[in-house]
């Protein structure tokens, strides 16, 4: 067969182009080295000295450390579906287009060429994962107080062997790609369903503890449990058979690597090139810094999702329309619904817990929340984004360009006031009762603005992207960064002040609490007429 040397002359004239290629990894890992070292260690060492003696972690550490059975399990499992849910439209077997075009589609064995990128693209999960997993070790070390280099170590470990799981794990789902199709939305929901429930599980065990048998069971559940065994006795907790645990998890990721060798060939070519394709084109996208065209190449490869069994009946009144056809897009995509949800639960919760917290602590959940309010607001804002990014669809509609842009805020502002709403009425009836509670509500017509102002905030200029040359470097990555986050910054920037403020008052008077109502309700109308200006600028091109 003529496989091997084809291969051996295209590595002969492609030595220059290997060059280049190791020289612009080994500049990565450089970067990343160097942004590790500055921003990342000095807080692992400060996490260390604040952990010293004894473990300064207070009740909350002390309820993740006893729920860690859980949570360590939990979080492995969660770590093995997101790769899974990411191997539909990315690797880890991921082939160039050129290679795709000349060698796949040549009567030469597929083995050589697609080894060697699948073992590259295990290494490489491998080692992120390695580090993933020593630096919870040494958090979580740091939150107990004691010794971290066993804690680092079995870390470590756990991320190894569930990064080499994973990436078996992604090339099943490239192998079995077209069986996987056909049962494409049902496969997607039962993914995300189970995504959501680790979460929900995990935050809850975290706040109310869990039972012995539960975090043995957890720990004996699968190979994300017999990973977690190692930590687990690391710091301190119930695992008394983890040296046998490592070792089922050690044969696992070896089986499962020997599994991927095996079926990495199999792929089908038709995967390949639709990877190859939205690689190219993720790529080209984030050269460009535009994001959103990087996601519309990603929900190319996603399939259509089923019929909502809910449908609204169609308006009778002309000015229903746009709150009609947003509801119905929001109904046929309940993902974005379930996210608002969370992050209106995680905003409410997080402003609760405020007073009660002191120092920095104060000042991180307060921001907490009002960023979960933003993200809530985002997700249901998700119809005026498709329509910002195809500006046809606006163009039967009977409504002016900026005036289209506030219609769009109705649904997100009505669901966003009935879920903070709601969940402040649970706040008070569970006796939890605090202002901020009531300032959230009146924040939410900021939150719908800046999600508004970034749905229609359309591509990057290009005087942005091009920047000035200054001592410090070129400003066009700060600009083009500043230039995507301009909504959120401004507007959450004018509602967490009065949130931290309020959050801090011992008491707080009717003058102080008007005072800080009218400011929001201010910050909300300026923010909705930059979202009515930014519309109309976009959609009149």
């Amino acid at each position: 067969m003529a496989t091997h040397p084809a291969l051996a002359y295209l590595h002969e004239v492609r030595a220059g182009a290997r060059r280049a290629k190791r020289r612009n990894a080994w500049f990565a890992a450089y970067a990343c080295a160097l942004i590790g070292g500055a921003w990342g260690l000095p807080l692992l060492l400060a996490a260390s000295r604040a952990g010293g003696d004894g473990g300064r972690g207070g009740a909350l550490g002390a309820r993740v450390l006893d729920a860690l059975p859980l949570l360590a399990p939990a979080a492995l499992l969660l770590a093995l579906l997101l790769i899974g849910y990411g191997a539909t439209w990315r690797g880890p077997v991921t082939v160039e287009r050129p290679a795709l075009t000349w060698l796949l589609s040549a009567p030469l064995a597929r083995a050589p060429v697609v080894l060697p990128r699948l073992l590259a693209a295990l290494g490489l999960a491998a080692a992120g994962g390695a580090v993933a997993g020593g630096v919870a070790g040494f958090l979580l070390a740091a939150l107990r107080g004691g010794p971290w280099a066993g804690a680092t170590t079995a870390g470590g470990w756990a991320g190894l062997c569930t990064a080499l799981v994973g990436g078996a794990l992604g090339v099943a789902v490239e192998r079995h790609e077209p069986s996987l199709l056909r049962r494409g939305p049902g496969v997607l929901r039962a993914t995300r369903a189970a995504i959501a429930a680790l979460c929900a599980g995990g935050a809850l065990g975290a706040m109310c503890g869990v039972p012995s048998w539960l975090g043995a069971v957890c720990l004996w559940s699968g190979p994300w449990g017999w990973a977690a065994q190692p930590l687990v006795a690391a710091v301190g907790g119930p695992a008394p058979g983890w040296r046998v645990a490592a070792a089922l998890a050690a044969g696992c990721a070896a089986l499962a690597v020997w599994s991927a060798r095996r079926a990495a060939p199999l792929i089908p070519l038709a995967a390949l090139r639709r990877r190859a394709t939205v690689a190219a084109q993720v790529t080209a996208a984030l050269f460009a810094l535009d994001l959103r065209q990087a996601r519309g190449a990603v929900r190319t490869l996603e399939t259509p999702g089923a019929r909502p069994r809910l449908r609204l009946p169609p308006p009778r009144h002309r000015w229903l329309l746009i709150p009609w056809r947003d509801a119905t897009g929001l109904l046929r995509s309940p993902a974005h619904l379930a996210w608002a949800a969370l992050w209106t639960t995680v905003a409410v919760a997080l402003t609760a817990y405020a007073p009660t917290a002191r120092g920095g602590a104060q000042l991180v959940a307060v921001a907490g929340a009002a960023v979960a309010g933003y993200l809530a607001a985002a997700q249901l804002a998700e119809p005026a984004r498709v329509e910002a990014d195809d500006i046809r669809r606006a163009a039967p509609l009977p409504t002016t360009a900026g005036a289209l842009a506030l219609w769009h805020a109705c649904v997100p502002g009505a669901a966003l006031l009935t879920g903070t709403g709601a969940g402040a009425l649970l706040c008070a009836l569970a006796g939890r009762w605090q202002p901020g509670l009531a300032l959230l509500v009146a924040a939410v017509p900021a939150y719908v603005a800046a999600a508004l102002v970034s749905a229609y905030r359309g591509p990057v200029p290009p005087h942005v992207l091009i920047g000035v040359e200054t001592p410090m470097g070129n400003t066009g990555g700060p600009q083009a960064v500043a230039w995507y986050l301009r909504g959120p910054l401004v507007l959450l920037g004018a509602t967490i002040p009065v949130l931290v403020a309020t959050a801090r008052a011992s008491g707080f008077t009717p003058l102080a609490f008007a005072l800080a109502l009218l400011w929001l309700w201010g910050a909300g109308a300026a923010g909705l007429w930059w979202a009515w200006r930014t519309g109309r600028r976009v959609l009149r091109g």
